[in-house]
């Protein structure tokens, strides 16, 4: 009988190594699962990061491109008055019965007086950019 007991303990014992043994795999597999996954979330974080910056850095561009769009609008409003074009003796006689080469020319003088008028290859203004 002392046999059998002491066989009973020893099948006992290997049982619940076997059980602690593969209770300890699983737990160890569930472990490097977790950390596959936090590796996969860390660079998807990182990929949203770079993201973010791309963006930010494009609407940087784009912000820096409306004000300077801003800036030109405004001097050619300022411009505009300058040269008389918001006047209406000025338009009035601009639109009056000349010849279109001395408009040209008239117009062309006042731009050139801004000093910011760009001249083209036929004579024509270019528009301020």
């Amino acid at each position: 009988m002392g046999w059998t007991m002491g066989g009973l303990a020893l099948v006992s014992v290997y049982l619940y190594w076997q059980h602690v043994t593969s209770q300890r795999d699983a737990y160890q597999a569930e472990a490097e699962r977790q950390q596959a996954r936090a590796e996969i979330l860390q660079e998807h974080q990182q990929w949203q990061r770079q993201q973010i910056e791309t963006l930010n850095a494009a609407m940087a561009e784009r912000d820096r491109a409306l004000a300077t769009i801003a800036d030109d609008m405004r001097a050619s409003s300022v411009a505009l008055e300058r040269l008389g074009e918001t006047d209406a003796e000025a338009r009035d006689w601009l639109n009056s019965d000349r010849p279109d080469v001395i408009t040209d020319w008239v117009r062309e003088l006042q731009r050139s007086a801004d000093g910011d008028a760009v001249p083209r290859a036929n004579g024509t203004r270019a528009p301020n950019q």
